[in-house]
């Protein structure tokens, strides 16, 4: 049925049209993905195009299976057939996108095809090509990459490098004269996959000036080359910090800008250096520069002629200057904090609190003393300890409250268990008194009951006369 449209179709136009004409041509181009991985979307663009207009079509793309699983497609039979007429196209596209199913390499092709022209429905001449689509694991995909990470050429513009460019010597060397400010470095890449990064217009300061170009090869392997660029001076002012060799920086453009600071000049080894001051903080500034090129900000003692690095702490709606101190806050941790990768001495109540206490100078005002920074908003404000104290005054005045309520109920306790203990000893007493008087009364009772028996004893015993004396003896 599928090719019933295009026969009614021809046949139509060979009745309407009987004229013998010299058949046309055409091609059909299969175009898209040429490598994929495992997994991954195909996606086939089929081309059918003549220099004459094209009347209708009937074209099947064929794929193995084992390879590529179909995904979508806006062929009219929603499948691999293509089948339709125009009203005169030279050109008609479809687009099919497969899934990647295993690794090999497998091609795409037209397993059958046709097309008519659109004058006189007369077959066309059609040339069909394929595809070959590598389908690759991730694995053998990433081995297939370029492993050159070499340069091929290397130049600084104006100026001659030493030594002599090679691909295998990684280390240069260019001197420039003492008023340059930029130089322009120039490298191309040995393999076009590869990429190459630290090159074109670069900034360079009186001394030694450090450039890394790195090449990454396709395959993600690295290769440094490195230029040092030397600009000529011809009295460098030399100063030791540490173990560290620096050079005071003679020209102003260079310098970083620090907020709330003058320009001014300071006058170091006869040479008028530029410089910062600010009355506020009674810090003068001046630039030394490291081996590698960084300028950094020092706080110049002109007294005894020493240098301190100058750290500020630029947050939202302040500018400090980090000072050590001794002094502690009652009830607070000491440890550290960076704040804008600068490593500050810091307070805080638990290692999880959002705020933290720094010490430090204001350099818009001036003002020392104790800030209270803010971890998420980067912002600071003075730190007031009045309503700490305030509480803790209450809190020891809560605690004096307390020991003494439990003062006075230990007190009235021990009064209560001594109240307790006469109450218990005034009763044994009694107890003692009552058994003291029944037992006189029982004695008094058995003394009177012994008193009765002696009396009945007496009254039964007989009467004895004296005689001679006319008297009664006394009972026995």
């Amino acid at each position: 049925m599928k090719h019933l449209k295009v026969i009614i179709i021809s046949l139509i136009c060979l009745i309407v049209f009987p004229i013998s004409v010299n058949a046309a041509s055409g091609s059909i181009r299969i175009t898209g993905t040429s490598s994929a991985v495992v997994g991954n979307t195909v996606s086939i663009t089929v081309t059918l195009s003549s220099s004459t207009p094209i009347g209708s079509w009937d074209m099947d793309l064929n794929y193995d299976r084992s390879y590529l699983e179909l995904i979508s497609t806006d062929s009219e039979g929603g499948g691999v057939s293509m089948v339709n007429s125009s009203s005169g196209t030279t050109s008609k596209k479809y687009t099919f996108r497969f899934r990647a199913l295993k690794s090999g390499s497998t091609s795409l092709s037209m397993s059958s095809y046709s097309a008519y022209d659109y004058e006189n429905m007369t077959a066309m001449d059609l040339s069909a090509g394929t595809k070959t689509v590598r389908i690759m694991t991730q694995a053998e995909l990433e081995a297939s990459y370029s492993k050159d990470n070499n340069l091929k050429s290397l130049s600084v513009e104006g100026f001659e490098i030493t030594p002599e460019f090679s691909k295998d010597v990684t280390e240069y060397s260019v001197v420039v004269p003492e008023n340059t400010t930029e130089i322009t470095i120039n490298a191309e890449e040995n393999d076009k996959s590869a990429s190459v990064t630290g090159i074109g217009t670069q900034t360079v300061t009186q001394g030694t000036n450090t450039f890394p170009i790195i090449v990454r090869a396709e395959n993600g392997s690295e290769k440094t080359y490195t230029l040092t660029v030397e600009v000529k001076d011809a009295n460098p002012i030399n100063v030791t910090i540490g173990d560290e060799n620096l050079t005071v920086v003679k020209i102003k453009e260079y310098l970083p800008v620090p907020n709330a600071y003058q320009e001014t000049t300071v006058n170091i080894n006869d040479f008028e250096i530029p410089a910062y001051t600010s009355e506020l903080t009674g810090f003068t500034l001046v630039g030394l520069k490291d081996s590698s090129g960084n300028i950094d900000l020092y706080i110049y003692n002109e007294e005894d002629n020493t240098y301190e690095i100058y750290n500020e702490l630029k947050l939202s709606n302040l500018t400090i200057y980090p000072v050590n101190t001794d002094k502690v806050l009652d009830g607070y941790k000491s440890g550290t904090i960076t704040i804008n990768d600068i490593e500050v001495k810091s307070f805080y109540v638990s290692d999880d609190s959002r705020f933290a206490i720094i010490y430090g100078i204001n350099v818009e005002t001036g003002e020392e003393g104790f800030f209270k920074y803010d971890k998420n908003d980067q912002t600071a404000i003075k730190y007031d300890d009045e309503m700490i104290n305030v509480l803790n005054e209450k809190i020891n005045l809560y605690t004096y409250i307390i020991f003494g309520f439990i003062g006075l109920f230990v007190l009235m306790f021990i009064i209560l268990i001594c109240a307790l203990k006469g109450k218990k000893k005034h009763k044994n007493k009694n107890k003692e008194k009552l058994a003291d008087k029944k037992e006189i009364k029982v004695i008094k009772e058995d003394k009177k009951k012994e008193q009765v028996i002696e009396e009945d004893k007496t009254k039964n015993q007989p009467i004895v006369y004296d005689n001679i004396n006319n008297k009664n003896k006394k009972k026995k």
